[in-house]
């Protein structure tokens, strides 16, 4: 792979999608960091670039033709919308709904002998909410004008949501505010959670909460990277949002 070291590790997950995987094994940000360098962002994870590189080298098979991951570039604002809805926002809400109903219940359960657990029940009570929120405004504001945009090939005749309100002005530096706002939360799951380390008195449930965590967390890295590293990205370059 021909990547150079001053690569954002958001252009070489756009570019190279099998490097997801690699960036997820190694704890790399990707998505909410994905404007660091490669070299800034192994510094920041505490990986050598030369752990990376090998990771690499052995997924090298997998060319970016090749990949499971579709090349996300190639499409249009339309497509991309409408995978991030069906595939991401309706998986959010539906594990954000199980998950919080676990949180709570193995809280009140084990909360006494792991007291963390009431911080991780409102962790996840407030993600839950600030999602809602955040995917709401994709849905009602934000994905459709980009995609009438689109269709009518330009800004003129296609009305402005966002003059006066939450996103006047400035919808990007809202939306990726609250996608790091996120990734903080998370940061404070692993800490509370010694990374999602079920103890040994740990029932189902428990476990259950942990697990789905996890993959809430992944989807969330390629939901995001979706988001900020191709379909905001291709607006700004068209004069969409800036």
């Amino acid at each position: 792979m021909p990547i150079e070291m001053t690569m954002t590790v958001g252009e070489i997950a756009v570019e190279f999608p099998a490097a997801i995987q690699v960036f997820e094994d190694l704890k790399i940000d990707y998505c909410c960091g994905g404007d660091r360098s490669l070299k800034d962002a192994c510094a920041l994870a505490g990986v050598s670039v030369e752990k990376v590189a090998e990771s690499m080298e052995k997924r090298k098979p997998q060319t970016p033709s090749g990949d499971r991951e579709s090349d996300w570039r190639q499409k249009s604002m339309t497509e991309l919308t409408n995978y991030i809805l069906e595939k991401h926002h309706l998986f959010t809400r539906a594990i954000l709904g199980r998950l919080k109903e676990l949180s709570v219940k193995v809280a009140r359960v084990h909360g006494a002998r792991h007291p963390e657990l009431m911080r991780v029940e409102a962790l996840v009570a407030d993600m839950a909410g600030e999602m809602e929120g955040h995917m709401a405004k994709e849905e009602e504001q934000v994905f459709p004008y980009l995609t009438a945009v689109e269709k009518s090939g330009g800004k003129e005749g296609v009305p402005n949501p966002f003059q006066g309100g939450p996103l006047d002005n400035h919808p990007l530096k809202v939306l990726m505010w609250e996608h790091g706002m996120t990734g903080e939360e998370f940061l404070e799951l692993r800490r509370l959670t010694r990374d999602f380390t079920v103890p040994e008195d740990a029932c189902q449930s428990y476990r259950s909460l942990y697990l789905g965590l996890i993959e809430l967390e992944e989807d969330l890295h390629r939901h995001v990277h979706l988001e900020n590293n191709v379909l905001f990205r291709k607006a700004v370059e068209q004069g969409i949002l800036d």
